[in-house]
């Protein structure tokens, strides 16, 4: 018989890989739009890039952090004692991913998705597309993001201190 922890589990796992398929398909919207030649190609990748993060990374973080809080001492770990550092470094490096994600990353590729749709309505890129397309933080961020998740795996699989 399934129990309630297995389940939770389950989701937990499930919505990992939910939040890693929004994430690193997102990397590649991102590619995508930095490498179309014509204002509708990057309009396109935007809203792919768009869509991926609000269906799939930012309530697969969510979901993976809040199901893998609740299941730590149900599957028999604590939240004190010894070898339990792994713990607390995923729950820090998850809350941090988490925040780059909520207020930073969506709210500025919102911001860039509009301006790309001003711009395709305009007819030729605006300034404000070009000033929000051409910055490279917001890249880098969502790389890190990415190699944090990979972190986290390793984190989960391995429970190395």
């Amino acid at each position: 018989m399934v129990n309630l922890t297995q389940l939770i589990l389950l989701v937990h796992i499930l919505s990992a890989i939910w939040l890693a398929a929004g994430t690193f398909a997102g990397a590649v919207a991102r590619a995508q739009a930095r490498r179309s030649d014509d204002l509708a190609g990057r309009v396109a990748a935007l809203r792919i890039g768009w869509r991926l993060a609000s269906v799939f990374s930012v309530p697969g973080a969510i979901a993976a952090g809040l199901t893998g809080l609740s299941v730590v001492t149900p599957v028999g770990y604590a939240f004190s004692g010894p070898r339990v550092g792994w713990i607390h470094a995923s729950i820090g490096l998850w809350a941090l991913l988490l925040a780059t994600q909520l207020f930073y990353l969506t709210p500025r590729l919102k911001k860039t998705l509009a301006a790309a749709e001003a711009s395709l309505a305009a007819g030729a890129p605006t300034e404000g597309f070009t000033r929000l397309a051409a910055a490279k933080l917001p890249g880098i961020l969502a790389d890190v993001v990415a190699l944090g998740i990979v972190v986290l795996v390793a984190l989960m699989v391995l429970r190395p201190f």
